[in-house]
């Protein structure tokens, strides 16, 4: 699995870079005069040290996170992750002993580790970045077979008795949560997940990206915006409109590349086609 990272992952582009972005945010709110070293442009304010402006790497770091937060909302695949595999997810292991079937166990795999039904294994854990799950998929550990996809569950785990596969799976309290398995298995994961924040005083902000391709503007208003409003300024109401226009633009990019795509609507809860009155009544399928 691969993912972003402060490194700059856009190839040649260098727009994404924190000092493009702030010295977007200067030009922006009038701060672009020489400031402690002499040097026109750095401002005297809205500095990028952050001895001279302690406040500006918190607003950097909230404009990236309501960046990530409104493009996930909107689907943006920039925001998902896939592929992630957890390997030797071990049998059940209740009242019954380890491999024995037992209808009141459930197992799940979390940030802390896979709880068995008696015993927590602490190698065993979901990847640190995850929001939310999207999709799981499943195959016997130590084989070379394709995964199959687990059921997702809306209505909570059933209970049964456990079988060779894990089959269902529900997303509750952040973890994985599962029937469990008679046999070893290897799970696939995609989700959706949470990119880098930057809360270091000596990042260098020439070298440190945001890894969101043309995403300067947005971010640098969402900056101006903060700065306005914490000095109370007149022209917080214009920053404002225009923070939300360039959020907008990068939205719908996103939502034009979707509808490139052909998708059809599967019935609620439903993971194949079966559906004969949304079929052949509706047209869905």
């Amino acid at each position: 699995m691969s993912s972003p990272t402060i490194t700059n992952n856009l190839g040649s582009s260098q727009d994404t870079s924190f000092l493009n972005i702030m010295n977007l945010v200067r030009s922006l709110v009038n701060d672009t005069q020489a400031g402690a070293t002499n040097t026109p442009g750095e401002g005297q304010i809205i500095t990028d040290n952050p001895a001279i402006s302690p406040f500006t790497l918190p607003f950097l770091n909230s404009a990236i996170r309501a960046l990530y937060r409104e493009l996930r909302n909107c689907g943006d695949p920039a925001l998902i992750f896939d592929n992630y595999i957890i390997r030797n997810i071990t049998p059940i292991n209740g009242a019954n002993g380890p491999g024995n079937p037992d209808p009141a166990v459930q197992v799940y795999i979390g940030q802390n580790g896979y709880f068995d039904g008696t015993q927590l294994w602490p190698n065993l854990t979901l990847p640190s970045n995850i929001l939310y799950l999207e999709k799981v998929w499943e195959r016997q550990s130590g084989t070379n077979n394709s995964f199959v996809e687990m059921h997702q569950e809306e209505s909570g785990l059933p209970s049964r008795p456990q079988q060779p596969t894990l089959a269902q799976w529900e997303w509750r309290n952040y973890n994985l949560n599962m029937v469990g398995s008679t046999n070893t298995e290897d799970v696939r994961l995609r989700y959706w997940g949470s990119l880098p924040t930057y809360f270091s005083p000596t990042l260098d902000f020439s070298t440190t990206f945001v890894p969101i391709i043309d995403c300067t503007d947005a971010v640098a208003y969402k900056v101006a915006v903060m700065y306005a409003r914490m000095l109370g300024s007149p022209g917080l109401p214009d920053l404002i409109v225009e923070a939300k226009e360039q959020m907008s633009q990068l939205k719908n990019a996103v939502t034009r590349r979707t509808q490139m795509t052909d998708y059809q609507r599967h019935p609620y809860g439903s993971y194949g086609n079966g559906d004969s009155n949304n079929s052949f009544f509706l047209g869905w399928q």
